[in-house]
């Protein structure tokens, strides 16, 4: 069955809120008797695999009808600037609160909003650590403009078990597949980011030439890639060949049968407010919990701030709802933007 491009994942949405969520409680770093969510990193990769699904659903079929990468590129660059400027003011403010120099800060802020890497060792964006998933994302977006969406899906998946390998490798190394923050592991991110997206495309052209039936309860097929990794730390292995299995085996599978389910429109509002929640918190958490445990005192700072980051990403899905409605680019393509990417 051929697939509306202006069609709403919903239960897609959904998920993507509860990761954010669960990357929020991960970069909180609570104290707890059960450990949940401290493998709360592997959420980055379930967002590299929805993206690379979502933006081929949307923007394949314009790729061949015309619409080259740059103005692509500027599309998305467009659509993430409001929010990485929304975390780069409070991350300077931590960074300098932090460290005490404010041309770093300065600095930092600037290159957050350039989508630029601080080459000078340390952190990628010391503004705000997990921009840098931001920056893979944008050169994945690139290259599928410039040449991915020309590939065949069996080009497209030799290339991606190619980053998954050498990604493993580098997982064995350091101990663990939370990669990507530091500029020396800024490769291993680009890899990580790689495996995750081009995967998603294969997925993508699959579900839209032959829409498969719902494989599982829509309330099945929304938690267990968070119960996954919720559940992730009793799992008696190595971190990595646990983080490697999930990434590789795990989350495909249950990827695609998120993909497939059908909530009922009961359920329809909810999903969609996590939908619009989730890149806001994502942009914005990880300063804002900085910032708190420097003003209270670790542990218990962030705790706090993790009401204020629900409170400023829940402003700036609202703000974001508000401008998509006045953008000034065409109605149609602003309908496949807004709801699948």
């Amino acid at each position: 069955m051929k697939t509306d491009p202006g069609e709403r994942l919903l239960l897609l949405d959904g998920l993507r809120g509860f990761a954010a969520i669960g990357v929020l409680v991960f970069h909180a770093r609570l104290s707890a008797p059960f450990p949940a969510f401290t493998r709360g990193y592997l959420f980055v990769d379930l967002f590299f695999l929805l993206s690379g699904f979502v933006l081929t659903l949307a923007f394949e079929p314009r790729f061949g009808a015309g619409i080259d990468a740059i103005t692509f590129l500027r599309r998305r660059f467009r659509r993430f600037l409001p929010m990485v400027a929304a975390g780069a003011i409070p991350g300077a403010f931590a960074l300098f609160g932090a460290t005490g120099n404010g041309g770093l800060a300065l600095a930092a802020f600037v290159l957050s909003l350039a989508m630029v890497p601080m080459l000078t060792g340390g952190m990628t964006f010391p503004a705000n650590t997990p921009q840098w998933s931001l920056f893979a994302e944008l050169a994945l977006n690139l290259l599928h403009g410039m040449k991915l969406h020309r590939l065949t899906d069996a080009k497209l998946a030799l290339l991606a078990l190619a980053c998954l390998a050498g990604l493993i490798m580098l997982m064995a190394r350091v101990g663990d597949g939370d990669l990507g923050g530091d500029l020396r592991q800024l490769p291993a991110g680009l890899l990580r980011g790689g495996w995750s997206y081009l995967l998603g495309i294969v997925m993508a052209r699959r579900w839209r030439a032959r829409r498969p039936a719902s494989a599982a309860d829509w309330r099945i097929a929304l938690l267990m890639p968070i119960a996954v990794v919720a559940l992730l730390p009793l799992v008696p292995m190595p971190v990595w060949i646990a983080d490697a299995l999930v990434i590789s085996l795990g989350f495909p599978p249950l990827f695609w049968i998120a993909a497939t389910a059908i909530p009922p429109r009961i359920a329809e509002r909810p999903l969609a407010l996590l939908g619009s929640l989730s890149f806001p918190l994502y942009a914005v958490h990880f300063p804002i919990l900085m910032l708190a445990s420097q003003l209270g005192g670790g542990e218990r700072g962030r705790l706090f701030g993790i009401f204020p980051a629900l409170l400023a990403a829940g402003i700036l899905a609202l703000s974001s709802a508000r401008r998509r409605r006045t953008a000034p680019y065409p109605r149609a393509s602003a309908r496949d933007e807004t709801r699948l990417a």
